[in-house]
């Protein structure tokens, strides 16, 4: 149908529909671009001499405690929290939040949330 026989407020939201078809068919141009997805336990400092005495046995004890969620990053960007399970003698992570997709760091300050 043609949008020129539409009253204005029709042709108008048909002119949107158009738009936001448009949108989402640029976006499955880039639906299979590959991306590297990272769940972190947890980060420490440590000096270099700490590293030194790493060996073979050793265990380096986090702050976070047991049980709390990981962190899920998109190519170094925050993007989830979730917990670790098991699956199939695999580990997997079960997505608990989604991080807000309008740019806040997760803790809502407006800063980017990425790995050190």
């Amino acid at each position: 149908m043609s949008t020129e026989a539409l009253a204005p407020e029709e042709r108008d939201v048909a002119q949107a529909a158009d738009v936001a078809q448009a949108a989402m068919e640029s976006f499955h141009s880039i639906e299979d671009v590959p991306l590297t997805l990272c769940a972190e336990l947890d980060r420490r400092k440590i000096r270099f001499r700490e590293l030194l005495e790493l060996g073979v046995g050793s265990v380096v004890a986090f702050p976070r405690p047991s049980g709390e969620n990981v962190d899920l990053y998109a190519e170094d960007i925050l993007i989830a929290t979730g917990e670790i399970l098991i699956v199939d003698s695999t580990l997997a992570v079960r997505i608990s939040d989604i991080r807000d997709r309008k740019g806040a760091g997760a803790h809502g300050d407006g800063n980017a949330d990425t790995p050190k």
